[in-house]
């Protein structure tokens, strides 16, 4: 599996001087910018999806917007949170492969 770049998980930049630095921040997440990661990764056939739109999208934005609540939380604890809001879904309760879809995508967001 061809693995792409870190750089496309999300980036805070501050200025110092005339230097622009970037950075990481486990507070803020571009959205966006997973967004683009993942359906580059869903193009070359890398997620168990059959619907960037329906199946991928939904849930990589579900993913951002748990580990942003508690960045620092368990695994087990995301995935929980991830399994409640997909039962409210109709259109995403009992998608197999919404689990690793968001378990990959947490893993790139740590790995700042």
């Amino acid at each position: 599996m061809n693995r792409l770049a870190a750089r496309s998980v999300y980036s805070e930049v501050s200025k110092r001087g005339n230097a622009v630095i970037q950075g990481r921040s486990k507070h803020v997440v571009d959205v966006e910018r997973e967004l683009a990661h993942w359906k580059a990764a869903f193009n070359l056939g890398a997620l168990p999806a059959m619907s960037f739109r329906y199946e991928v999208a939904p849930v990589i934005r579900l993913a951002c917007d748990i580990y942003v609540r508690d960045p620092h939380g368990a695994r087990s604890a995301w995935i929980d949170d991830l399994q409640g809001r997909l039962a409210k879904r109709s259109s995403l309760r009992g998608h197999p492969g919404a689990a690793e879809i968001a378990d990959r995508c947490w893993s790139l967001l740590g790995c700042a």
